[in-house]
């Protein structure tokens, strides 16, 4: 089984059919396409045995909240904290579609509070989709996981030919399953815990833009997990959640596409920045430069202030191929850091500009 875009369970090719149709609901939800697991399997315990627990302390949650007809901010925070962190532990296990259920729990219960509107209608859908949490959680549980990916177009060459002649051009949610897949992969290598957020993924690029900006952005999300996010011990100490937080939000103003990626990590070490530039030469010793100065340090070739080298950092390069990579596209790439709290990312690229 798997998910589709109006949150109805679809058929597979075995035939089966999913059991209940939600009703009317409060949002449109994002059209996500077909979201399929894609579980590791090395994850999937540790994911089942947190899911035990968060998933009655939800239904406890929602219960207590609805009692209280949605007035009790308190419960709703209660609650949102919970769904967050069951959606981040469910993605980084590859369970996507409890994953996206929990996301989808997320947008009914944000709609309703801009709306004040708490009614049967919202209560009902929320017991279906926590039933189909329960049942998913059982597959799982029971070994019988949905094979697959998110069916999700990929290429230009998958789009179909009423969109390429309008000039629809591809959405950005089309490279959401290899994001999540990124993340969740560097972070199991690097011993970290990390949810990604993704926004505007409704958004849709020229094919040959997002293909190009692909790699730049995969670097990205490598890079904030490597250098940013911080181990769940670090982050303990800290008074931080154990489980780091990534988000890509793509917005179109104006004449340009604004593709924001941050982290809630440690931020840029600027005395390290400006020890490494100094060790390299990129400054005079004595010379004192601003934090921006340093900032713009990080594009430099052959610079990295990681203490170790791996196959994922260290080795000083990328930042630099990412910038350029931007630049070729007629955009520009800004960087904004707070130490302890982390690091934002920025690319502007000009709305419908030709490709070199």
């Amino acid at each position: 089984m798997a998910l589709n875009d109006d949150g109805h369970m679809s058929v597979d090719n075995d035939g089966e059919a999913s059991s209940m149709k939600p009703p009317a609901t409060h949002a449109r939800t994002e059209d996500r396409g077909v979201v399929r697991d894609e579980v590791d399997e090395q994850l999937l315990p540790l994911f089942l045995e947190e899911a035990n627990e968060l998933y009655p302390k939800i239904c406890q949650t929602l219960a207590v909240w609805r009692e209280q007809a949605g007035s009790d901010a308190a419960q709703r925070n209660k609650l949102q904290r919970s769904l967050h962190t069951f959606k981040g532990s469910a993605r980084m296990a590859g369970a996507m579609r409890l994953g996206e259920l929990a996301h989808r729990i997320e947008g009914c219960i944000a709609h309703a509070v801009v709306q004040n509107r708490f009614d049967t209608v919202l209560w009902g859908e929320l017991d279906q989709y926590l039933q189909r949490i329960a049942a998913a959680i059982e597959e799982l549980s029971g070994g019988e996981v949905a094979e697959g990916l998110m069916d999700e177009v990929t290429s230009s060459a998958a789009r179909s030919p009423r969109d390429a002649q309008q000039g629809q051009g591809v959405r950005f949610g089309s490279i959401s399953e290899r994001l999540y897949r990124v993340v969740r992969q560097t972070a199991k290598e690097l011993g970290k815990r990390v949810n990604l957020e993704l926004s505007g993924t409704e958004i849709r690029l020229e094919s040959g833009v997002l293909e190009r900006m692909t790699a730049p952005i995969e670097h990205l999300l490598r890079n904030a997990i490597a250098h940013g996010i911080e181990t769940p011990a670090q982050r303990e100490r800290s008074g931080k959640s154990i489980i780091g937080e990534v988000s890509l939000v793509l917005r179109r103003e104006g004449g340009e596409f604004q593709f924001t990626l941050g982290d809630d990590g440690a931020g840029l070490n600027m005395a390290r920045l400006k020890q490494r530039a100094l060790e390299n030469g990129l400054i005079p010793p004595g010379q004192e430069i601003s934090e921006v100065q340093a900032i713009q340090m990080i594009f430099t070739p052959g610079l990295s202030t990681a203490q170790e080298i791996t196959e994922i950092c260290g080795r000083g390069i990328g930042l630099d191929v990412v910038r350029s990579e931007v630049v070729a596209l007629g955009g520009r790439l800004d960087v904004a850091s707070v130490p302890g709290r982390g690091l934002d990312f920025t690319i502007r690229l000009p709305a419908g500009a030709p490709l070199p």
